[in-house]
């Protein structure tokens, strides 16, 4: 009796710390957006309604999210570079990584039932980052026909 009261108390305690667990994309967003220079922009799903009539590229996007910050400190810039290491799994598959000398981008997707739910680009320098979040249902033939129109 007292081992199953110990197995439940555990499954509990590890479902309520992955309640409470931040996404690892959120903790950086809200990480840089606390940076003392960040610039954000967010274009909610009202005004990404208001701009898809002119812009068919925007089909299937309900909201984007964009940070600057410059002038970052080295500090700044270890706590980013670990939070966006962090990142690589928990949901979100890496497309396209590059690491160089004092410079890291990443292009990382979520895909949910054949479809993209989310987007998200990250360009962190020795002294600045920028970030961009995009959300909705996009179709990736939709990504395919913009990507290859641009060629």
């Amino acid at each position: 009796m007292k081992t199953k009261r110990l197995i439940i108390a555990i499954a509990l305690l590890g479902c309520s710390s992955a309640l409470f667990a931040g996404n690892c994309v959120n903790d950086l967003f809200k990480a840089a957006a606390q940076l003392p220079d960040a610039e954000k922009i967010t274009l909610n799903p009202f005004v990404t309604g208001l701009i898809k009539p002119f812009v068919p590229e925007m089909k299937g996007i309900n909201s984007m999210d964009i940070i600057d910050a410059e002038f970052i400190t080295e500090k700044d810039y270890s706590r980013l570079e670990k939070m966006i290491f962090r990142c690589n799994g928990d949901g979100y598959e890496t497309a396209i990584s590059s690491n160089e000398e004092n410079e890291l981008s990443r292009i990382f997707m979520k895909i949910e039932k054949e479809k993209i739910r989310e987007v998200v680009i990250v360009s962190l320098d020795k002294d600045e980052i920028s970030l961009i979040r995009i959300k909705g249902n996009i179709d990736p033939k939709q990504v395919g026909e913009l990507v290859k129109d641009k060629e």
